[in-house]
């Protein structure tokens, strides 16, 4: 049975034992990121306006999330976020985004990524460079989203649309539980929030980071990470540039964390890109069989291996690529079989007898 997620205090993670799991193992402590995070920002010239934290139930896994004083857009804060963990579930984590001040949810690029590290060697020295270089690159990374933000406020969805990428969301993506997947639905039909348009991207998008912030501390960054960077990919939003991290062996990056029963994102998108065309066999000549009662057989002989003329392996090259330049986007983007009904015919049940 999973352990019950639940709102706890500094004080409370800072209470947690810290773990043993030998010489080789270097403790990231819950203590550790809260100080040197708030130290840091504070010496880039930002203000912690609130602090919010969550944990199991045994505080051995651990999110927080900074709300800071700058915001350019009105509707949106910059907010500072990392996961840890005593139990190896998962690898510490930070991340710079935006919060959102209407739903108290939050925004994190797909792009930008998120840098992971394993509690090895000189994992604390790393973390703290780290969290500096995001911190740096700050207001890079939330103005990015701003400009998203605004983006997705002038793209239309119809109820079909928003159950289309629901579904998407829900089915392929896998990061959205039954209960969130029944969590957007419900805002569908009666949002928690008032938006200037409840048909428009900006609104479903929040539908969707507010049922996420019920997700598990091990997996919230990256569900977070993976709705944005599909938003963003299906719209061709701007990319933000990477940030710079250091170059060590255990980094991952960018990669996104793999839980057993989700999708990873980017794994999929590699096996698109490296897809190849597949030419029929050719047969050169037909030999017949006959059994020992009679039965006569034909099968065809075809070649170990076909060569190709230069002429035809720059074909098959440009048909390759003509296959899988932007399959993704191709793949999910918003023609994906959608009706242009209104909301009150997509209600009625057509009647099929």
């Amino acid at each position: 049975m999973p352990k019950k997620i639940q709102h706890t205090t500094k004080a409370n993670l800072l209470s947690i034992d810290l773990p043993q799991h030998g010489t080789s193992y270097t403790v990231i402590s819950h203590e550790f990121i809260i100080d040197y995070a708030q130290q840091a920002l504070a010496n880039a010239g930002f203000i912690v306006l609130d602090e919010e934290y969550r944990c199991t139930a045994d505080g051995q896994i651990a999110q927080g999330v900074y709300k800071l004083n700058y915001n350019n857009d009105p509707d949106l804060a910059m907010m500072f976020a990392w996961t840890n963990s005593y139990n190896k579930q998962v690898k510490f984590k930070c991340v710079i985004g935006a919060y959102v001040n209407k739903t108290g949810s939050v925004m994190i690029s797909g792009d930008i990524g998120s840098w992971v590290r394993k509690h090895t060697g000189t994992a604390d020295t790393e973390t703290q460079e780290t969290i500096d270089s995001y911190i740096s690159n700050a207001h890079m990374y939330y103005n990015q989203l701003c400009s998203d933000k605004a983006a997705m406020e002038t793209i239309s969805l119809n109820k079909r649309k928003q159950s289309q990428l629901l579904g998407v969301l829900f089915a392929e993506y896998e990061i959205l539980t039954t209960e969130q997947a029944s969590m957007v639905r419900d805002q569908m039909k009666k949002p928690y929030h008032v938006f200037t348009n409840t048909d428009s991207l900006w609104a479903f998008y929040n539908y969707v980071t507010i049922a996420l912030q019920n997700s598990h501390p091990k997996t919230w960054i990256e569900d977070q990470r993976i709705l944005h960077y599909f938003i963003s990919s299906i719209n061709n939003f701007a990319q933000a540039p990477p940030v710079v991290v250091p170059e060590v062996e255990e980094v991952v990056m960018p990669d996104l964390y793999i839980d057993p029963d989700q999708t990873n994102l980017l794994d999929q998108i590699e096996e698109l890109e490296i897809e190849e065309i597949i030419e029929e066999p050719v047969i050169d000549e037909i030999v017949q069989y006959t059994d020992p009662i009679g039965n006569t057989f034909e099968a065809p002989v075809v070649p170990s291996y076909v060569e190709h003329d230069a002429e035809t392996e720059k074909t098959i090259e440009k048909e390759t690529i003509e296959v899988t330049e932007d399959e993704f986007a191709l793949a999910d983007n918003f023609e994906l079989d959608f009706n242009e009904e209104t909301d009150e015919d997509s209600d009625s049940i057509p009647d099929f007898f």
